[in-house]
């Protein structure tokens, strides 16, 4: 999408580690830690195998390392927990740094007992930096709309005891079942739950979930709204994590929230269609925002959104 500019991998070097592991590190470019703030990796592979990224980092002006820690997402050992010190938090989904890093090595480790996976299924790697320098995001109308047809599903009619917590994986089996998957949504549930936390919303787990359903994804962090319009114009839909306090987002299910997600569906001049979950029935999930508004909740809060399509679709 414009605004994103990749940069190459080079092929990864993977060392067995104890009890099954097999980990590889990733040095992030010196250029790309100026004003850094936020750190985002996610690993997708179409295996059951677990995962967890670490990080170590130097700080600006000093010559001490120091190390952070991400909760492991899927089947993974027991006794693995985040770990964080006042400079790199470990944020469950992600890492917020809080001082100037000088340099910075991502570690991730996958847990299988047969490493031939990590060179035969498909997998993807990503890492997505958000600075604090980048600009507030503009949205521009459009004289063309795209309005993809996302089955709509109601978090809100699912089991009381679930049904205040699950928003991202109902939004997962929306957009699973445009790609014809026709999921029940309590099994993609059950599949996005992160056990170390018991919840349902943690990011890089409703990724991993998808895998099941043989599909790839990432988490970025986007720019610019034109960078999700780019996605929708190619008929893909993104799952997008909003918050608002009540007032900031006109005609939506519920007052206020401190993360919530919402599918993104397509947009029309200056309003952006949604699928929000949220919504009592499965009929009032198809909504319409105001795209200025909605820009402010997601791009100005943590621009963060899921891209998921079929692993069949990534060439070779």
């Amino acid at each position: 999408p414009p605004g994103i500019a990749p940069q190459p991998l080079l092929p990864l070097h993977w060392i067995a580690t104890e009890g099954s592991g097999f980990s590889c590190a990733l040095p992030l470019a010196p250029e790309s830690l100026d004003s850094v703030c936020e750190i985002l990796p996610c690993f997708s592979c179409l295996t059951e195998c677990g995962y967890r990224f670490a990080l170590d980092y130097r700080l600006q002006g000093e010559k001490e390392t120091g190390s952070a820690r991400l909760d492991p997402i899927g089947d993974f050992p027991a006794g693995e927990t985040s770990q964080s010190d006042p400079a790199v938090e470990a944020a469950i989904d992600l890492f917020v740094v809080r001082r100037p890093l000088a340099s910075a090595t991502l570690h991730l480790t996958v847990h299988t007992a047969d490493p031939a996976v990590l060179q035969t299924v498909p997998a993807l790697l990503s890492v997505s930096l958000r600075h604090s320098t980048t600009p507030s995001p503009e949205g521009n109308s459009s004289a063309d709309g795209v309005d993809l047809s996302v089955p709509p599903k109601s978090q809100m009619v699912l089991d009381p005891s679930l049904s205040g917590h699950v928003c991202s994986p109902t939004c997962l089996s929306m957009l699973l079942d445009f790609y014809d998957h026709r999921t029940d949504v309590y099994d993609v549930i059950a599949a996005a739950r992160h056990a170390p936390r018991n919840m349902y919303g943690v990011w890089p787990a409703n990724v991993h979930a998808a895998a099941r359903w043989n599909m790839l994804g990432y988490l970025l962090h986007f720019p610019t709204w034109d960078a999700a319009r780019w996605l929708l114009d190619r008929g893909r839909p993104i799952i997008a994590s909003i918050r608002f306090e009540e007032g900031e987002l006109t005609g939506a299910p519920i007052d206020r929230t401190s993360g919530h997600l919402v599918l993104l569906r397509g947009y029309a001049k200056e309003m952006v269609r949604v699928n929000d979950p949220a919504a009592a029935t499965d009929e009032a999930v198809v909504r319409e925002y105001d795209l200025e508004e909605f820009l402010k909740i997601w791009l100005e809060r943590s621009a963060v959104g899921y891209a998921i399509f079929p692993a069949s679709s990534v060439r070779s």
